[in-house]
């Protein structure tokens, strides 16, 4: 499957230099780091549930944030360290 990654100089300046070290390309790379990370995570259910903490403003003011814009957010806030 092809798709566009966002990544930071020096990890594809690191990914290059091992692909060239095993005579292998970048995308050999990407997939053996990948696949180690998932098979060294905990498996999901098996470690305490996710909780989030939620806080309200001092104002009381109820603050109305749609899914769609914390997605915008979290996009652009990804981003911003590649935009000049």
């Amino acid at each position: 499957m092809r798709t566009r990654l966002v990544l930071k100089d020096e990890l594809m300046i690191e990914a290059k230099q091992r692909a060239a070290e095993r005579r292998s390309n970048v995308s050999a790379i990407v997939n053996e780091a990948l696949m180690t990370a998932f098979r060294s995570a905990p498996n999901a259910g098996s470690s305490m549930p996710l909780q989030m903490p939620t806080f309200r403003p001092a104002s009381g003011l109820s603050v109305q944030t749609s899914p769609e814009e914390i997605g915008e957010f979290l996009v652009a806030e990804d981003f911003a360290p590649y935009q000049s």
